[in-house]
């Protein structure tokens, strides 16, 4: 019989310390990877967008096209590249903005909400 007790106890006991800790954990070292994930998700966002090459070779001509008319339309074809790329980007950032705030946000609107149902 203690035995079987002292199980119960460790697993309430467990049970409880996972609860208090989970707090700790979501804004300390949870919110730690969330931020650095967010800083990673940004720049793979703008190595696939090519934007650090599309910026630096705004003013070459494409497909080694040297005439006066290529070059004009190279330039603004990858003006409107790069506008449209840097739109994608700023959406994109936005999104990873918005998961990072839902990420502090939402444990507090549970309690909170909890909160109020119980009183």
């Amino acid at each position: 019989m203690p035995l079987a007790f002292g199980f119960i106890k460790l697993i309430f006991l467990n049970s409880f310390l996972s609860v208090v800790y989970f707090p700790y954990w979501w804004y300390t070292v949870g919110l730690k990877k969330r931020v650095i994930g967010f800083a990673n998700g940004i720049k793979n966002l703008a190595r696939n967008l090519a934007l650090k090459i599309m910026f630096t070779h705004l003013f070459q001509p494409m497909f080694g096209e040297y005439s006066k008319s290529g070059r004009i339309i190279s330039f603004f074809m990858r003006l409107i590249l790069l506008i449209w790329r840097s739109f994608l980007f700023l959406v994109g950032s936005l999104v990873f903005l918005a998961l990072l705030v839902l990420w502090i946000v939402v444990p507090l609107v549970s309690v909170w909400q909890i909160i109020i149902y119980l009183f």
